[in-house]
């Protein structure tokens, strides 16, 4: 029966848990109080067995070339190794180089030498940003062939200032880390820790290790990929010909607008000051070879261009050209503002994705390139060029 104004009794053999007697811990045996301090050293001991052999393993195998000690083959092919090859293979230095990203790297050299008659490099690497590889490598050719003033054209994303991080590749090749200094097996040993302290969490990963495994008992296999990879870039610096293909557009378009919706959406929110410092160490370079550079900012198709336009990519647009425009008292160049493809008179469908073009987009801007800035030496276009 429920008492009145009370609850009903508990069953038989249950407790509410305010009733419950919660014992105490057993009292531990001192012959265990003096066994524990040791258990915890075997422990961390064992953990940090772990933890240096990863990082040895990591450091030695360097599968993603963060450190560059060149021991094995790596997972991912460097670009910035092929080209610099390529530069110290040409039998003749470039008369007209080609800088930016990867964007850039299908803009083909034969098709600007029979256009301009300038010998031409294409010397564009992967990689968002890329102020410090166009630096590096514009140091680089001039120390490989020092009696050559080449013309530039620098094809300049709006993405080009993005909060800036000099990538692995970059810093992991010896001949162009040298004009970075960001920390490398190519700077000595004070470079070589440095880079470790940067790359600790990468160097730490499991994930890491076993990509190190990989190159460690599969070397003739990274081997073989890196050889094929090799031969994708030609002996003038540009990627071998490739097709569009729709198979290829429905795999990338999903990733180029995922990738650049995130930069913009938070990441992007101003001009990074290292990334401008970069660009403007590299004008102030070809000005004392006295050159001209001609500074293209890259086309995006109308397609990304809607998706990104809410989320900044607009004002991005418009800080990179006023900031630019602000340069041109104290250096000499020319602003080309291509990133509205109608101005060239684009294929709709010639696109890899939203932000890399087939040749025959790349033809095209070449072509209005030259009409509007009159080819080498250039003539700054009316308007910027827009």
């Amino acid at each position: 029966m429920t008492p009145p104004g009370g609850l009903p009794p508990a069953a038989p053999g249950l407790r509410k848990l305010k009733d419950r007697v919660v014992p105490d811990p057993p009292e531990m045996d001192p012959d265990e109080r003096g066994r524990t301090p040791g258990f915890v050293l075997v422990l961390l001991a064992v953990a940090a067995l772990v933890m240096g052999t990863t990082l040895t393993v990591n450091a030695v195998a360097d599968p993603y070339g963060t450190l560059g000690t060149h021991l094995f083959p790596t997972v991912v092919t460097s670009d910035r190794t092929v080209k610099a090859d390529r530069i110290e293979q040409l039998t003749a230095p470039p008369q007209l180089v080609v800088l930016g990203t990867s964007r850039a790297m299908r803009y083909e050299p034969a098709y600007l030498e029979a256009k301009t008659s300038l010998r031409t490099f294409n010397a564009g690497v992967n990689g968002i940003g890329g102020t410090a590889d166009a630096w590096a490598m514009s140091r680089f050719i001039h120390e490989t062939w020092p009696q050559s003033a080449p013309e530039y054209l620098w094809l300049l994303d709006v993405e080009s200032f993005v909060p800036f991080e000099i990538g692995a590749r970059t810093t992991a090749e010896p001949r162009l880390a040298r004009f970075i200094a960001h920390g490398s097996l190519a700077e000595g040993p004070g470079g070589f820790v440095r880079a470790l302290w940067r790359a600790r969490e990468v160097l730490l990963s499991l994930d890491t290790a076993y990509d190190s495994a990989r190159v460690l008992l599969r070397r003739d296999e990274a081997a073989v990929r890196e050889s094929r990879y090799r031969r994708r870039i030609l002996a003038d610096g540009v990627l071998t010909p490739r097709a569009w293909s729709a198979a290829e557009w429905r795999r990338r378009w999903p990733q180029s607008v995922a990738r650049y919706s995130a930069l913009h959406d938070g990441i992007y929110e101003s001009l990074d000051a290292t990334a401008q410092g970069y660009f403007e160490r590299t004008l102030a370079f070809m000005n004392e070879q006295r050159r001209v550079p001609v500074v293209v900012l890259t086309p995006i198709s109308p397609d990304l261009h809607r998706i990104l336009a809410p989320l900044g990519w607009d004002d991005r647009h418009e800080e990179v050209l006023t900031y630019l425009r602000s340069l041109q008292g104290r250096y000499d160049f020319v602003i080309l503002d291509m990133t509205d493809p109608r101005v060239f008179g684009f294929d709709r469908h010639e696109w890899y994705d939203g932000v890399h073009m087939t040749t025959v987009n790349t033809r095209r801007a070449v072509d209005y390139i030259i009409r509007q800035t009159g080819g080498w030496p250039p003539a700054q276009p009316p308007g910027d060029g827009r």
